[in-house]
């Protein structure tokens, strides 16, 4: 079974796409031009042997020759030539789930609490609007090349092209709005709206045709467990759904935590179910299905359980410990995961009782379980599974949470060497990406990174990070983490 974080006090030290593929496009950077690393054993992503000993070429941004020894000739003696003995290569870790407009905190998710006086919601939006450079930072010092945002007010989806040839950003595809029957009225507010209803097949098919309006480039159901009795209901629209996305040629991703409801969404034809399955045990006719329709499978084990560590954090006041190896967040978001008595004067006390939180806290192992098991059959009947993390949410933070999701599959049972195809390839083919990156090859943009540990042994071995190389621009992990503010 996955390991569980627990609460603890710590003083904080504040530590300074249409699925369509993109067409294949020249990367010129003023520090562009030939990039050479030898000596290195190159993993590409694909699941096969390694490279001993490899001669990795970049050219403009892109792969130009790889080879062991001197087999790329005369393309390797000049440019600019990384003498990498001893370290590994892997393509760029992937994650297929994240919100960008959430924080990390519980300020970005005022459906839990929502202290307006303090993060007035509106505001909240415009600072992760307005300082996206911060979470670009915090995904690349931890490895994350590419990211897929999976419901988000519709000004996420201008990251798409913002970061499409950014060398100092994750390539980020989004998929903006979520259509759902789930009621949040704490949302309703803002002027960019984050839900689209599904009052009815016509009213579902409607905010289907808002979100091809808007250009999004996929199409995210958030599917919760219907009414009793009107299950028929509720499955028809997201049917309908289905069956319009599929007309248009656009994929189809479902959030449903549920065995039946995820069948549902596995009827209506989805393309990524983007959680575990959390209440029972997947069975043969999910697996058929999921096979049929070539689904890919997002476990998503950690972010439950730290949405629990945030909730006791606000209401016993404890400043929640954070696993950041590189000091990758921000000092902002450090700073608001201190202030643990933001949200007194919002918090039911009533209802949120130290017992009640201990009981919430205790149910996240028995909820592990059973996502650690699906997690197992899962990859026991060779469906695809990718990592994702659902990172924004509450204490499943930007960036390091890629280690923990990893970590966690790994304490399930998984190989490291296939977790490690699962967070580059198969995100790739997630995002509908795979023929630009997730693997390192010939003609795909030069998304890789640096390690001193062999990842292949152990998971964990990706926080010894080195270089992070993003359209063939090499930041050194150092240069990636927060600096401090000059006086």
């Amino acid at each position: 079974m996955p390991k569980l974080r627990t609460i603890g006090l710590t003083s904080i030290i504040v530590i300074i796409l249409a699925t369509a593929v993109l067409a294949t496009r020249e990367i010129v950077h003023d520090d562009g031009g030939h990039l050479v690393y030898v000596g290195a054993t190159l993993i590409d992503g694909n699941g096969g042997p390694a490279i001993e000993n490899a001669t990795l070429v970049i050219d403009k941004g892109r792969v130009q020759c790889i080879a062991k020894g001197d087999g790329c000739g005369e393309l390797a003696s000049f440019g600019h030539i990384h003498a990498a003995n001893g370290k590994f290569i892997t393509p760029g870790l992937i994650d297929s789930h994240v919100h960008y407009f959430q924080t990390g905190w519980l300020d970005g998710r005022p459906d839990a609490f929502y202290a307006e006086d303090i993060y007035p919601y509106d505001k909240v939006i415009e600072r992760q609007r307005d300082n996206a450079a911060d979470t670009h930072r915090a995904f690349m010092c931890s490895g994350v090349t590419a990211v897929f945002d999976v419901g988000g007010q519709q000004e996420t989806l201008d990251l798409i092209d913002a970061t499409r040839d950014d060398p100092d950003a994750p390539q980020v595809l989004a998929a903006g709005p979520l259509i759902t029957h789930a009621s949040r009225p704490v949302f309703d507010n803002y002027k960019d709206p984050l839900f689209l209803p599904m009052g009815s097949v016509e009213e579902a098919l409607e905010s289907f045709h808002r979100l091809v309006d808007m250009g999004a480039p996929a199409i995210k159901v958030w599917y919760l467990r219907p009414p009793e009795g009107e299950e028929e209901n509720y499955d028809a629209r997201l049917i309908a759904i289905g069956e319009a996305a599929d007309a248009a040629g656009l994929p189809l991703i479902v959030h449903a935590t549920g065995l039946r409801e995820a069948k549902i969404a596995l009827h209506a034809g989805v393309e990524v179910l983007v959680h575990s399955v959390q209440d029972q045990l997947i069975d043969d006719e999910f697996i058929s299905l999921a096979r049929a329709n070539d689904t890919t499978y997002l476990p998503t084990l950690i972010v439950g359980h730290e949405w629990s560590r945030a909730i006791a954090s606000a209401v016993l006041h404890q400043v929640p410990d954070v696993d950041d190896p590189n000091q990758c967040v921000s000092p902002e978001v450090y700073a608001k995961l201190a202030n643990v008595t933001a949200f007194d004067a919002v918090i039911d006390r009533e209802r949120f009782t130290t017992k009640a939180i201990q009981e919430r806290l205790d149910r996240s192992g028995p909820r592990m379980q059973i996502m650690a098991a699906n997690l197992v059959l899962a990859h026991k009947a060779g469906l695809r599974i990718a990592v994702a993390t659902d990172a924004g949410n509450p204490m499943t933070l930007h960036g390091p949470s890629i280690y923990w999701e990893m970590e966690a599959m790994q304490d399930a049972g998984i190989p490291a060497s296939d977790i490690l195809v699962m967070a580059t390839r198969n995100g790739a083919q997630a995002m509908g990406q795979l023929d630009e990156t997730g693997t390192i090859e010939i003609g795909k943009v030069a998304d890789f990174l640096v390690l001193d540990s062999d990842p292949r042994l152990d998971i964990a071995n990706f926080r010894h990070l080195e270089e992070v190389i993003r359209l063939g621009r090499v930041h050194r992990i150092d240069d990636l983490r927060p600096q401090p503010e000059k006086d």
